[in-house]
């Protein structure tokens, strides 16, 4: 995963962690989760662009993090 920052505006979805310190490349698991979970439609945007439908869909099958109705919800929209 490349090491891209996470955009100033999505810092509220991080409220219990270093903000500064988090990137794709050493915890984007960690970032998709939250963002799937609690983002808006521009995080979500902005995650889609960084994540290939491989590496959602893994995601989705291995998250522990991820809501059965997220689940649920990005296995519809990814056409799983």
């Amino acid at each position: 995963m490349p090491n891209y920052p996470i955009p100033q505006a999505y810092k509220k979805y991080f409220w219990d962690c270093d903000f500064d310190q988090l990137n794709m490349a050493d915890h984007g698991l960690f970032i998709a989760e939250r963002i799937l979970n609690f983002g808006n439609r521009a995080s979500v945007s902005w995650l889609l662009g960084q994540l290939d439908k491989n590496a959602l869909s893994e995601l989705l099958e291995s998250s522990r993090n991820l809501d059965k109705k997220t689940r649920n919800y990005w296995r519809i929209m990814l056409d799983e």
